[in-house]
């Protein structure tokens, strides 16, 4: 059987067209989610949590919430009132970055968005750019956000930033 150059490029190019067609087909719309952060402005939570390791989670009832809370603010005396959530109706997500060696560290939650396989919790994670002036203390920044209840699943999406030095 003979086949001429000609018409294996054709059919490599109608299935290479056929291919991207069926994968635009498929990709998930995406719909915005309701997200209250627990602080208003652009930083963390807090950057001093006390968690030492980075923790992506989601909070769906009140113990873990309350445990959550004792531990974020374990060294304040008198601690914060805890929020109240409606566990029937929101969730919390978290966005701890663990122990960092100096001050300028920030993670932000900052959007959600439901598809056809589960919520996407959008985070931003900032970082000094390198010779920057910066506080020598440890810290632990985190972030927490409400979002509607939902039993498909949470996945956390990063964006890295680099915080450039400011002028004094």
């Amino acid at each position: 059987m003979m086949v001429r150059r000609g018409s294996i490029g054709i059919a490599l190019l109608a299935i290479a067209s056929a291919c991207t067609t069926a994968l635009s087909q498929h990709t998930p719309s995406t719909a915005p989610v309701t997200l209250s952060r627990l602080r208003d402005g652009s930083t963390a939570f807090s950057s001093y949590a006390g968690i030492a390791d980075p923790v992506r989670t989601v909070i769906k009832d009140s113990v873990a919430w309350r445990a959550l809370w004792e531990r974020l603010h374990r060294p304040f005396v008198p601690q914060p009132r805890l929020p109240p959530i409606d566990f029937g109706r929101e969730m919390i997500v978290v966005a701890a970055l663990g122990s960092r060696p100096s001050g300028g560290y920030d993670v932000v939650i900052e959007s959600a968005e439901r598809d056809s396989t589960g919520l996407q919790i959008s985070v931003r994670v900032a970082a000094p750019a390198s010779g920057c002036p910066v506080e020598s203390v440890m810290t632990q920044p985190v972030d927490i956000a409400r979002v509607p209840l939902t039993s498909q699943p949470v996945r956390f999406r990063e964006r890295d930033v680099v915080i450039g030095c400011s002028s004094p």
